[in-house]
C-alpha cells in the first residue's frame, strides 16, 4: 500500500521510468511487436494485444491508486465483462441482466450461457414483479440496476 497522496501518485506514476533514454516522462509506445532478447526469452511485453508499457503504468497507477494487489486495464467495457465472468463464475452460478442491456453484453452473456459457462436471466425491469423474482434468487452478478441503455429504456437507473 502507497504511502503518497492519491493527486501525487496520479501524476507521478512513471516519472523518471525509462531506463533506455532516461526521459522524465515516459515515452507513448506505438509498437505493436516487441522483439525476444533471444531464442526463448520471453520480455515483459511481446505484443500490444497483451500489454505495453503505457498500460502497465496505467495499470500500477490503478492499483496504486485504490490501494489494490494489481490492476488489469482491458480494451472495452465488454472484455472487462468477460473477464471477470470467466475468472469468478461457474456453471451454476447466476447473472441477472437488464433484457434491454448494451448488444454486446446481452450476446456475450447469452452465448457463454447457452456454452454452460454460467446462466443468465434478462429481465425487463419495468416489470416490478419480474425484476423482484429475479433479484430474489439471490445471484452471483446483478446488472439490473446498471449496465443500461438510457436512449428509449424503460428500466431503471
Amino acid at each position: 500500500m502507497s504511502t503518497r497522496k492519491p493527486a501525487t501518485i496520479a501524476v507521478r506514476t512513471g516519472i523518471e521510468s525509462d531506463t533506455q533514454h532516461h526521459a522524465v516522462v515516459p515515452p507513448i509506445y506505438l509498437s505493436t511487436n516487441y522483439g525476444f532478447p533471444a531464442f526463448g526469452e520471453v520480455p515483459t511485453y511481446d505484443y500490444t494485444r497483451s500489454g505495453n508499457p503505457n498500460r502497465g503504468l496505467l495499470e500500477t497507477a490503478l492499483f496504486e491508486l485504490e490501494s489494490g494487489k494489481g490492476a488489469v486495464v482491458t480494451n472495452c467495457g465488454t472484455s472487462a465483462l468477460n473477464l471477470w465472468v470467466s475468472a469468478f463464475l461457474g456453471p451454476d452460478d447466476l447473472i441477472v441482466a437488464p433484457h434491454d442491456c448494451y448488444g454486446g453484453t446481452y450476446r456475450l452473456f447469452n452465448t457463454r450461457a447457452n456454452k454452460g459457462d454460467f446462466k443468465v436471466q434478462f429481465v425487463d425491469q419495468s416489470n416490478d414483479q419480474e425484476l423482484e423474482a429475479a433479484i430474489a434468487k439471490k445471484a452471483e452478478v446483478d446488472l439490473s440496476g446498471n449496465a443500461v441503455k438510457p436512449a428509449g429504456s424503460r428500466g431503471r437507473y
